[in-house]
């Protein structure tokens, strides 16, 4: 493969999918190293990640998803980690990775969960390292179409069967990583293409960020 826009087309000619743009937008900011993809999915950021020259791996509460990320990174020749998770509980090592994603997961646990998730993550960052967030936001058309199901918990619903929602503000995701040098931050409207459930539009928020020391 010639170059990252060649293997670019054959994930999304192949696949149906593609990596998140802001990060092959800074991707020259990234140090090679470790890679960490919490809800890796199908795998789309890693195994692009994979095939540039980082050590990466995916985790993921689904067994199925960690079966078709693996199967995928076979097709492609591409030596990555799957490990089937839920990131709650994962163990995130400290100082340890170069790039740490958490893309569009983070709305499905309660408040006190997503901070402890979060704090894991900056942790594990080594210096230079980078975080890419995303998530939906409080414009979303789900949460708006949903405040019936509001609860106790600010900016969250709660469902009996799936449990909680939570979306998030801007204010709150520059809360959250203040401590780190801010790289890019982006909001607004996108497609989500979406076979199963239909095409649909979601709100939200990507924030990419860098571990260095003494920044406020």
């Amino acid at each position: 493969m010639n170059n990252w826009i060649d293997l670019y087309n054959l994930l999304k000619g192949n696949y149906e999918e593609e990596p998140e743009h802001l990060l092959i937008e800074y991707i020259d900011l990234i140090d090679k190293g470790k890679v960490l993809d919490l809800g890796v999915g199908n795998g789309r950021n890693s195994l692009f990640l994979s095939a540039i020259g980082y050590d990466v791996e995916g985790v993921d509460i689904s067994d199925d998803n960690i079966k078709n990320y693996l199967e995928k990174s076979k097709e492609l020749q591409l030596d990555v980690k799957g490990t089937v998770a839920d990131i709650r509980k994962f163990e995130i090592k400290e100082n340890e990775y170069s790039l740490i994603i958490v893309s569009w997961v983070l709305n499905f646990f309660r408040k006190n969960e997503i901070d402890y998730i979060i704090e894991k993550i900056k942790k594990g960052l080594r210096e230079n390292g980078v975080v890419y967030f995303g998530a939906f936001s409080i414009f979303d058309d789900f949460y708006i179409k949903n405040l019936d199901k509001t609860c106790d918990e600010q900016y969250s619903l709660y469902f009996s069967k799936s449990g909680y929602r939570h979306y998030y503000t801007k204010e709150e995701v520059l809360k959250y990583f203040e401590d780190l040098k801010m790289i890019a931050f982006k909001s607004g409207m996108f497609l989500d293409v979406d076979k199963e459930n239909g095409d649909h539009y979601h709100d939200g928020f990507e924030y990419v960020g860098k571990k260095i020391k003494n920044v406020k």
